[in-house]
């Protein structure tokens, strides 16, 4: 069977946490503990089983099951800074002049800023190397927009997502050297484990004024904006979505911040409701890989089916919608995967 996301629960605990011990350096928003699995679970679990707008204490955990095992992990952040905020960069450009000399020149600038207060966050994305490459982490990526969709009253309609920056080969960050570095004065470990549970740090001792770029080394100038190898074919998929690059960055190390209204994220915008007709033979002919997911918060759970819908109905098998949780009759959302379909 292909594999299936669905909400975390207690049960997942253990798995989650042998997943996590291989996020690597710079994914900040996956928990790194066995305590802060378990903590994240059982307030995504308040948060889905609420009706109520979601606020900057809850999250929507969820996890991509295969075979049996949990293979991968994505959250959902409904209420980015509310509760403490949220810096970023923006790059900004300034031009200056000097007519008597004839002389004109063009500077970029850093500028602390707080752009993304009240944004919904998408973060936490992570896949073993048992699936990687497989479509699992498309599948664990865009199957987020459909579960935001399902519960669009309850969060922000401006979206974001934060991407890893781009470290060299030995596992530096060139940006967090020649930058946050000088003002922390702890590791790059230490500032982002710290930063995931505490922003008040960043407050007090990141430099107020603006930064010239052309001030730092050019290792640093280099990066910005760039995505971690790992991280690139993240970028990509969202950027096809429909998401944007704003000349936002990260602190610590200039991965590129993204931002999309929901409702223009192509998985939302081409995504149906269709009825659920259960076969024992499927017709032929219907190959188009397409996203389904039952859209209820508590019952959500999101698969690939290579299947287009037929005047209105979803044609799949007895195991398929055992795997959905799903009956003959109900409905679900499919999105296709290939842009532009209608």
């Amino acid at each position: 069977m292909s594999p299936v996301v669905r909400p975390a629960t207690e049960a997942d605990i253990d798995g989650l946490f042998e997943l996590a011990k291989k996020a690597g350096t710079g994914m900040t928003t996956v928990p790194n503990s066995r305590e802060a699995i378990a903590e994240r679970v059982a307030q995504s679990m308040g948060a889905i089983a609420s009706k109520e707008r979601a606020g900057p204490k809850d999250v929507f955990f969820f996890v991509l099951e295969h075979e049996g095992g949990i293979e991968g992990m994505s959250s959902i952040f409904p209420a980015l800074g509310e509760d403490r905020p949220f810096y970023s960069y923006r790059i900004s450009n300034v031009a200056a002049a000097a007519p008597e000399l004839g002389i004109s020149a063009s500077s970029e600038l850093l500028y602390l800023c707080n752009d993304y207060h009240g944004y919904t966050e998408i973060g936490t994305l992570l896949t073993s190397d048992k699936v990687r490459g497989t479509g699992a982490g498309r599948l664990l990526s865009l199957s987020r927009f459909l579960f935001m969709k399902t519960v669009e009253d309850r969060i922000s309609n401006q979206i974001m997502a934060e991407i890893r920056g781009k470290f060299t080969e030995d596992g530096e960050s060139p940006f967090w050297n020649a930058v946050a570095s000088k003002f922390f004065h702890m590791s790059f470990e230490e500032a982002d484990t710290r930063s995931a549970h505490d922003f008040r740090f960043i407050a007090d001792l990141m430099p107020k004024f603006p930064i010239y770029t052309e001030l730092l080394p050019d290792d640093a100038r280099e990066v910005l904006g760039q995505p971690h190898h790992l991280s690139a074919a993240a970028m990509n998929m969202l950027m096809k979505e429909g998401f944007h690059y704003a000349r936002c960055v990260d602190i610590f190390d200039a991965g590129p911040s993204l931002e999309a209204e929901l409702g223009r994220i192509r998985t939302v915008r081409e995504a149906e409701m269709v009825t659920v007709r259960i076969l024992a033979d499927l017709p032929e002919g219907q190959e188009e890989p397409g996203l389904v997911a039952v859209p209820e918060a508590e019952r959500f759970r999101a698969t690939i089916l290579r299947r287009k819908p037929s005047d209105g109905s979803l044609f799949v098998t007895a195991a398929e919608a055992q795997s959905l949780g799903v009956i003959s009759g109900e409905k679900v959302m499919i999105s296709p995967l290939k842009k532009g379909r209608r």
